[in-house]
Order: structure tokens, then C-alpha cells, then sequence
């Protein structure tokens, strides 16, 4: 055997051991108050990137590439689809719910609390405009807060950059959109969509 088929057939134990952490959280604390533990540590991560400046939308889309962004460097690249909007073609978390799902055949029923919450109407989720309704799995508490969070770091051709969060899709192929974020960053629900045919995320970069 290859040691390439070796590594295919290995299992991630950290990976394991991650989602099994969320599943313990679900379970001693709420799938509310896991939700925000998972927002509040995505957020204090994205804290402690140093910023990053580009100087054009170009700059920051090359950036992408060779992973200069720091958006890039946790959660891969991102493809521009022009004017700011933005299709992640691969969830982070996938390698994540692959090492899981080999082992306990499935991801816990539990999770599904977590999304739920996360979509719901909130302080934090408004002020990163992240959720309300783009929310599929807990991974999204994490990730969607953590890009958002990580954009407030970053500055291009000066000015300040914000994440609109407008879609995701889950491992299932069912696309979760939030209108009212749609709606605030200047895109429709169909374009969200027909973005989530080939991406697993759709966000908007804004200039303000």
C-alpha cells in the first residue's frame, strides 16, 4: 500500500475529538449557550490576527491566492465572483465532519439545535452579520463569525471592510439564505442561489 492510500485511509482523531467537544457542549450547556461559546472563541481567534492592508479589491483578491488574506488562511480560497461578492467552493469543516461521520456513521441530531439557534434574530449575529437564516450546522457558529470578525481587520485602499454572510449550503445539498442580509448587502436570494450551485458559502465584501 502507498503511504498516500495509508494517509486516505487515516483517521484524524483531532477532528474527532472536536465535534465530540461540540456534542458535549450541546449536552451540558444548551444548543443556545453552545452556540455562543462557539461565536465568542471563533471572534477572540479572529482578535488576534495582526491586520492586514491591501491596497485595491485586485490586491486583495490576489491575496487569496497565495494565502496572504487572512480570511484565506482559515477557510482556503474563496473565488471572486466580482463587484465584492464572493463562492467558497470547500467548508473548512469538511475534513471535520468526514473523520466524524467514518466512525459514528452520522453527525449527532444535536447539531441541528445549534443551526436553528444560530439563525435566530441576535445582538451579535446583526453586529457581524452573520446567521439569520445562512446557518446549516454548528460549524457555521464558528466559521461565518470568524470571517466576519477577521474582514474587521482588514482595509482596503483604505477603508474598512464588512462580511455579509448571504448563504450556505449543507453536505445534503439544501441551500439556507438570509434575505434580510441578501437584501442589506445589495443582493438577491436567486443570485445567492444559483452561487450555492457550485460553492458551499456565498458572502459579500463591502467597502465603508
Amino acid at each position: 500500500m502507498t503511504e498516500k492510500a495509508t494517509n486516505d485511509k487515516m483517521l484524524d482523531i483531532a477532528h474527532i475529538s472536536f465535534l465530540e467537544m461540540i456534542e458535549l457542549f450541546i449536552k451540558t450547556l444548551g444548543a443556545a449557550q453552545a452556540k455562543g461559546a462557539l461565536m465568542r472563541s471563533a471572534i477572540s481567534t479572529a482578535e488576534s490576527f495582526p491586520e492586514a492592508k491591501f491596497e485595491s479589491m485586485q490586491d486583495f483578491v490576489a491575496a487569496i491566492e497565495d494565502l496572504r488574506s487572512p480570511i484565506a488562511q482559515v477557510e482556503g480560497k474563496a473565488v471572486h465572483l466580482g463587484d465584492g461578492l464572493f463562492g467558497l467552493p470547500r467548508c473548512p469543516f469538511g475534513g471535520s465532519i468526514k473523520n466524524f461521520v467514518a466512525v459514528r456513521g452520522k453527525l449527532p441530531e444535536s447539531f441541528a439545535k445549534v443551526a436553528e439557534d444560530f439563525n435566530k434574530p441576535g445582538a451579535v449575529t446583526s453586529k457581524y452579520r452573520v446567521g439569520q437564516g445562512a446557518g446549516v450546522s454548528p460549524f457555521c457558529a464558528i466559521h461565518q463569525p470568524l470571517r466576519s470578525a477577521l474582514g474587521l481587520r482588514v482595509s482596503i485602499g483604505g477603508k474598512s471592510v464588512s462580511v455579509y454572510q448571504l448563504g450556505c449550503k449543507s453536505g445534503n445539498g439544501t441551500k439556507a439564505i438570509a434575505e434580510d442580509l441578501c437584501k442589506a448587502a445589495g443582493r438577491t436570494p436567486d443570485e445567492v442561489k444559483k452561487v450555492l450551485d457550485d460553492n458551499m458559502c456565498c458572502y459579500q465584501l463591502r467597502l465603508e
